[in-house]
């Protein structure tokens, strides 16, 4: 009998097979993508950025207009920040000040502010969902309007401090070992009409396992 199709399309991605030379990808740059099942679908998909090699996002940050706007678009842009695993908290430590960390962003529209780093006060990110307001017809369209991350695949969770309007999505989660390492988001481009921003996010989880086993 023949496979599912799914097996074939996901165990090749997985063992990280290039077409072509034949050569094995680096096992750390095998990338899982978190598809949040509840988002608006205006604009387009920006660029996929990731964290540097070694090192995976601990913290967020989202760009948002304040709810005043006579035509608001809240969410405008997401922000991680990643760091190396010594580097993060564990154990009840807290992460440690003044070190190197790095910060990573796709599309961001040109409204709002940014709201203020919000840190896991251990491990690193590994889950995700997103606040979404359904299409207001003749009203005011915001899309996406919150974030809410978990931490260390645990019930600890951050919220990231946007506007009230929506539907909180299913919550999408890296597997065991698995971190958030990459972000793609989905951005409307400025019109003369009823603006929205950013609409939609794929987060995307790299094999850590090794590095915090370390």
């Amino acid at each position: 009998s023949m496979a599912p199709i799914w097996l074939l399309v996901v165990v090749p991605y997985l063992l990280g097979v290039v077409a072509g030379k034949g050569t094995k990808q680096p096992k750390e740059d095998i990338h899982f993508p978190l598809a949040l099942d509840w988002a608006m679908n205006w604009g387009e998909w920006g660029p996929q950025a990731f964290c540097p090699q070694g090192t995976y996002a601990y913290a967020f940050e989202l760009k948002v207009e304040s709810e005043g706007a006579i035509d608001d678009t809240s969410m405008n842009g997401i922000m991680l920040y990643c760091r190396a695993p010594q580097d993060v908290g564990h154990d009840g430590v807290k992460p440690k000040v003044g070190t190197l960390e790095f910060t990573v962003t796709s599309t961001v529209q040109e409204w709002g502010d940014w709201q203020g780093k919000r840190e896991c006060p251990e491990g690193f990110l590994t889950g995700v969902m997103m606040k979404s307001e359904a299409e207001q017809g003749i009203l005011d369209d915001t899309a996406a309007n919150d974030l809410e991350m978990q931490c260390n695949w645990s019930d600890f969770t951050i919220n990231g401090g946007g506007n009230h309007w929506g539907t909180w999505s299913s919550y999408a989660t890296c597997p065991q070992g698995w971190v958030i390492c990459g972000i793609e988001t989905k951005v409307e481009a400025a019109s003369a009409m009823d603006d929205t921003a950013l609409n939609n996010v794929i987060f995307y989880c790299c094999d850590a396992a090794d590095s915090l086993n370390a």
